[in-house]
Parts: structure tokens; sequence; C-alpha cells
């Protein structure tokens, strides 16, 4: 080497530090892509909440979520899921999951033909951004926010955040059990 300095940063897919300050919220090639398998999910769900134990730290959370849920990576910032819930009717709710580093877009869940019932967006970032979340009245959409400087004192956040998508997956409502989420809602 003749003294110049090379690029050695870690190529994470998805990582918290991310590009997300490059990007606006919930890109256009944003869309739902696959379908969860609520078994399968939930099972590797259980495996990774007990991997999180004593954690504190997101970095490599929203991976592994990704990959716990079969929600393969797009070439987009956010990757989304479906999740067909059995009803007491027979009939099947149909919702969405979202797990991202950046605030969302409602009126991308339009644009791209992924407005469920209900939509749900999970973010999770190490450091404080400002809240860019953008509503659209004929979306019903929650997004629970956290932060890792939040999660720092709590005892197992990653942990209660798994479990709290493994009770979403299983019912259709989510439910944060960490109290430290910052709430965002649609319409």
């Amino acid at each position: 080497m003749s003294g110049r300095k090379t690029d050695k940063k870690v190529k994470r897919l998805n990582s918290i530090r991310g590009t997300q300050r490059f990007t606006r919220p919930s890109q256009s090639f944003d869309c739902t892509n696959v379908v969860i398998n609520s078994q399968d999910a939930i099972q590797s769900l259980r495996q990774l909440s007990q991997n999180y134990l004593g954690v504190n730290d997101p970095h490599g959370f929203l991976t592994d979520l990704r990959n716990a849920l079969g929600i393969i990576h797009s070439d987009g910032a956010s990757n989304y899921g479906e999740v067909q819930i059995p009803q007491s009717d027979d009939s099947v709710m149909k919702v969405s999951l979202r797990i991202t580093n950046h605030n969302s877009n409602a009126e991308t869940y339009l644009t791209h033909n992924a407005n469920y019932q209900f939509n749900l967006s999970i973010l999770v970032r190490k450091n404080f951004q400002k809240n860019k979340f953008k509503a659209h009245k004929d979306v019903v959409l929650n997004e629970y926010v956290y932060y890792g400087k939040k999660m720092k004192n709590l005892q197992n956040p990653l942990s209660q955040i798994v479990e709290s998508i493994i009770g979403y997956i299983k019912t259709g409502r989510y439910k944060d059990t960490t109290g430290i989420a910052m709430v965002n809602k649609s319409p």
C-alpha cells in the first residue's frame, strides 16, 4: 500500500448505521414481497428471543429479525412480509409487517398495492433521528419506533420486541411491553 487509507466498512445488510440519512422514507421499490410462514417464523423467533436475552445493543438485530421471519432482503431499506392469521369464522385476516431502520410513508402502501386491513412497522435504530413518519387517510398503520439509547437500561428489550412480534403473528395485534416505543399512527 502506498500510505492511502482503505475503506473497511462492514457490509451488513440494512445495519442500524446503514445509509438511512441518504434515503427518503419508504423508497419506491419497497413492497410486500413474501408471505411469512407463521409456524416457521414463530419457532425461529422464539430462538431469536433466547439469543437476545441480556443484549441491549441493536446492532445486527434487524437482519437477524428479518431472517427469523423469512423476509428476504431486497434492494430497498425496508422489507415487508404478509402475515395470514386464521380467524374463528374460518376466514383469514391478512396484515403486513415491515422491519426497517427508517420511518414509514403510508402512501407507499397504496402505490405498491400493499395496503392490508392492518399494517405494522417496527423501526429499530441505535441513535435518535428526527421523526419523518407520513400518515395517509386510507392506510391503517402503526409504527413502533425503538432507539438503542432508550434500550440501554432495560432488561431484555430486543427479546421483548421479538416476543411482541410473535404475539402479532398469532393475533394481528402488537403490544409493546418495553414501554419505550414511540408510536406513529395512520390515519
